[in-house]
């Protein structure tokens, strides 16, 4: 038997192999669609209630029709403050200061660790001293791609912005000057000012004070302050936006005095609404105004009337703000919805100030 006769063979073979027995026997599997059914009727009783194939559902008349889906809203968590204790702030002509309740070591403890808090990774402080504390330039506004790329042709870099915390112990209290200056790369920096000058500097303060009051709150080494932290209306959430404690059952009428002792205005309307000005003088959209040009010396002329189409020029004195009465465990809170503003801290800071000043 030569080579080629065995390789034949041995195909064959898997081939037989592979195709098992239906070469040689008949495959049934597919018979059962040329059967035809089998019906037998049921034989009942005389007199028997007629059988039908229908499903049952108990109580179906009481079962409530189905409704239209909603869209599904994540559950939150509900909005919780913290109590804080009274920090005492004025702002100066070159500084803001901080009058601590605490000493001054604790006073730059906080100071340090909201320092490292809001410049994230790296070192935030650039000289500590035993009475003062000097940051490194803060970048609040990060340049693009396109914008450092044009700061490296024209070697014009944007300011940062540098802190300065002086720290002064006055019988058990500390006295913290919070000032800020603008670091520009290959330009030597300005003088120190007052944080109100700023925008930025201004909100870092407004969230430094709210800071403080919460630390002082939460030390145990400080339980003297405990009275005067519950007594305290203000109180603040962990994103800085500050909310008034009103007490516990709180009605519409003590909450209408409430407002007017804070010098605060409810604005007429479904929706509720209040205002640091009466009701006619909030700016809206769409009120005439008038369009003025400066002609010198600090002096305006009018134009023309127009139509105001935004807020962006009008200060949060003017501006009227959502607001809600949000009840927690430690009582009821006024919680006024600020988000609309450029800087939230720093007017939520203003309006809770109405209640403390």
């Amino acid at each position: 038997m030569n080579k080629f006769t065995l390789q034949l063979m041995g195909a064959g073979s898997l081939t037989l192999m592979l195709s098992g027995c239906s070469v040689f026997f008949t495959d049934h599997s597919d018979d059962y669609q040329d059967q035809k059914p089998v019906v037998s009727t049921l034989e009942v009783p005389q007199g028997s209630a007629s059988s039908k194939d229908a499903l049952v559902i108990p109580n179906e008349t009481e079962i409530a029709d189905l409704e239209p889906s909603k869209p599904f809203v994540t559950p939150r968590a509900p909005f919780v403050f913290y109590p804080m204790v009274a920090v005492g702030i004025t702002e100066q002509d070159d500084a803001i200061e901080f009058l601590v309740p605490a000493s001054k070591e604790k006073s730059k403890r906080i100071v340090a660790d909201f320092l490292t808090a809001l410049h994230g990774a790296g070192t935030p402080i650039s000289t500590q001293t035993d009475d003062q504390i000097t940051t490194v330039p803060f970048d609040f506004h990060p340049q693009g791609w396109w914008a450092s790329l044009w700061s490296s042709v024209t070697r014009i870099h944007p300011a940062k912005t540098a802190f300065s915390f002086h720290f002064n112990e006055i019988e058990g209290k500390t006295l913290m000057r919070v000032q800020f200056r603008d670091e520009q790369q290959d330009v030597e920096p300005s003088g120190w000012i007052s944080p109100d000058q700023n925008d930025d500097a201004y909100s870092v303060a407004i969230r430094l004070w709210g800071t403080i009051g919460r630390q002082l709150n939460q030390s145990s080494a400080y339980l003297s302050n405990r009275d005067d932290a519950a007594s305290f209306p203000v109180w603040v959430d962990h994103k800085g936006i500050y909310s008034i404690r009103l007490g516990n059952n709180v009605s519409p009428s003590e909450l209408e005095m409430t407002l007017s002792a804070a010098g605060i205005y409810i604005v007429p309307g479904v929706d509720p609404l209040l205002a640091p000005v009466p009701p006619e003088d909030v700016a809206r959209i769409g009120d005439v105004v008038d369009f003025n040009i400066p002609v010198g010396k600090g002096e305006k002329q009018k134009l023309f009337n127009v139509y105001r189409r935004n807020l962006d020029d009008v200060s949060w004195e003017e501006r009227e703000y959502p607001y809600k009465i949000t009840h927690q465990k430690a009582g009821d809170f006024l919680v006024i919805d600020v988000s609309a503003t450029d800087y939230p801290e720093v007017t939520s800071f203003h309006l809770v100030q109405r209640f403390v000043n």
